[in-house]
């Protein structure tokens, strides 16, 4: 167990508890010995011995007290933070068809409200729960000893209590794991809204977004309702049961003590007892009520632990040369995403040689992405082999296969952090000033981040917000350029970027990436134009032709019938322009 990995704090923190809870028993014991004697005696000779005794026992008390919360609360929050380490770490290696499945908004809910609701019951949970096992049978058997009479009229309340958690348990379990599930629903609305807010004022779904949100919080208001009932009943029945008991104590004791078949201060100990036994009772009352919210959140997060990505590695010893730039190969390599009813790639056969260019292209869904997540193993094929170096690639360490490419994926995601820091992400080594200023030149961005206002210490806001589509494109590149790949893999990454600049931008590239290889995936075919071979695939996912620019325009096809339209746009825009 997770919990038990700082054996020696948890156990200071264990043994201090009952000694706490001991202390806290004998200062009672020793008030209510010294109003007796106090009553019956002029020989005051014992007081300083009795007052130090009282001393020392609260002293004891405080400084058990302390150190039973402090290391059970420090302990639990070093489990907190390991557990959401744990899970984060988890969750960022698992592949993409996992996260493709998963809502954003229910995984950050198990990474901070479930650990939270653990935390709450191994630590705070746990402490009560221990110092009521212990307190609460010494203070019965005392209260025993004192009065059996008096003791008995406890019970029965104390069944009760027991009846009524049987009963609500069950109950508060069903509305618990309901409450965090609709808890996951509003964090999962609320990131997509804010990630889309583009969107969703452009066209003017403020209202409509807003409404749904209110229903998810609706939702979620009504189960912590019911949850909040099945509570309060449970407090309820406590409490009233504590208030029944301790109504009756007082009037039998204080009858007792009238006709003083109790001595005054035998009442005192088994009042403040009868106390001491209620009080952790009730802790353990809202323990029971965080129980089955915490075996909700255990469950939810030990099934994300238990989740295993699809992608497996064999431990081999065969490895990529750092130095060297690899060749790539598919063998009749087919995929099929989870639940799809058909293939998205058929049959897929090429080769890369080593330092060459390939071009993808193809109609819209033809496959083109899956591909490239292909070739940097973030899936693997559902039939066919892809080779690197002629090994194939289940037989490569992942990490070694994936530092060999540097993947700009279509969507081109930048981190709330400085325009540089977004750079440097793509690499663990140093980049300084200078190198950081060639990069930006290599994707043709040098007079733009002049123009911010703190230069490549601006902040680029979320997603790279305040960014154009083109300028996320770019420096997309420059990440992948900065990891210094053998293999630059392009996942039409130029759409948002004009002719001129694309042009510009290609001619960098090639110049700085002599001995590379390069795979781009594009629509627009003037991307692909100067590549050493061209793959096209057809809507099923196929391959439907390959050659060069000059061949695959020379023939019959969705290759020339696509360049010519292109052409006929990009000719037709720049009369446009001109007239303009």
């Amino acid at each position: 167990m997770r919990f038990m990995r700082h054996k020696a704090p948890l156990l200071v923190g264990i043994v201090a508890i009952p000694l706490a809870q001991l202390a806290d028993v004998l200062v009672t014991i020793l008030v209510g010995g010294a109003i007796e004697k106090v009553r019956l005696s002029d020989n005051q000779e014992w007081l300083t011995t009795t007052l130090l005794l009282m001393a020392a026992a609260a002293v004891s008390h405080a400084f058990f007290r302390f150190w039973q919360r402090w290391l059970v609360v420090v302990v639990s929050r070093r489990f907190e933070v390991e557990l959401k380490q744990e899970l984060f770490d988890h969750l960022t290696r698992l592949d993409l068809s996992f996260h493709a499945k998963s809502r954003s908004g229910d995984l950050v809910s198990r990474l901070t409200a479930d650990v939270e609701a653990l935390r709450m019951f191994l630590g705070p949970g746990m402490m009560y729960t221990l110092g009521a096992v212990v307190i609460v049978p010494i203070s019965l058997v005392w209260l025993f000893f004192l009065n059996p009479l008096m003791s008995m009229s406890m019970l029965l309340p104390m069944l009760a209590v027991g009846v009524i958690m049987q009963r609500l348990t069950p109950r508060l379990h069903v509305h618990s794991t309901a409450v965090q599930e609709s808890l996951a629903d509003i964090n999962h609305r609320a990131q997509e809204d804010f990630g889309g807010v583009r969107v969703v004022q452009d066209y003017q779904r403020q209202e409509s977004q807003a409404q749904r949100f209110a229903r998810s919080s609706e939702e979620n208001r009504d189960h912590q309702i019911s949850l909040g009932r099945a509570r309060g009943l449970t407090h309820a029945g406590i409490h009233g049961s504590f208030d029944l008991t301790f109504a009756v104590i007082l009037i039998l004791g204080g009858l007792a003590a009238i006709d003083r078949s109790l001595p005054v201060g035998e009442l005192f100990q088994f009042v403040d007892l009868t106390i001491k036994v209620f009080w952790p009772l009730i802790a353990v009352g809202w323990v029971a009520g965080m129980y089955p919210r915490a075996v909700a959140s255990a469950k939810r997060v030990q099934t994300l632990l238990d989740t295993r990505s699809a992608l497996t590695e064999t431990q081999s010893d065969v490895g990529l040369d750092p130095e060297k730039t690899p060749s790539f190969g598919f063998d009749s390599v087919s995929y099929t995403y989870p639940d799809a009813e058909s293939p998205t790639l058929q049959e897929i056969s090429f080769e890369l040689p080593a330092g060459q260019s390939l071009g993808i292209v193809g109609p819209t869904g033809a496959g083109k992405t899956t591909l490239l997540l292909l070739m940097g193993r973030l899936v693997d094929p559902t039939h066919g082999v892809i080779n690197c170096n002629s090994i194939p690639v289940r037989d490569l360490p992942l990490a070694q296969v994936r530092g060999a490419l540097g993947y700009v994926p279509q969507d081109s995601f930048l981190f709330s952090v400085p325009y540089g820091d977004n750079i440097r992400f793509g690499t663990d080594e140093d980049i300084s000033p200078e190198q950081l200023a060639v990069l930006i030149e290599q994707v043709a961005m040098t007079g733009e981040v002049a123009r911010f206002p703190k230069g490549t210490d601006t902040l680029v806001g979320e997603r790279g917000v305040t960014l154009s589509g083109g300028q996320r494109q770019r420096t997309c590149i420059a990440r992948a350029l900065a990891r210094k790949p053998r293999i630059l893999v392009l996942d039409d990454c130029l759409s948002a970027v004009d002719t001129h600049t694309e042009k510009k931008l290609l001619q960098s590239l090639r110049q700085a990436g002599q001995g590379r290889g390069v795979v781009i995936a594009a629509h627009r075919l003037s991307t692909v134009a100067g590549c050493n071979e061209i793959m096209v695939l057809d809507d099923q996912g196929a391959m439907a032709d390959k050659g060069t620019h000059k061949e695959l325009v020379s023939r019959p096809g969705w290759y020339q019938q696509t360049w010519n339209r292109q052409q006929k746009r990009a000719s037709l825009e720049d009369n446009t322009g001109a007239g303009a």
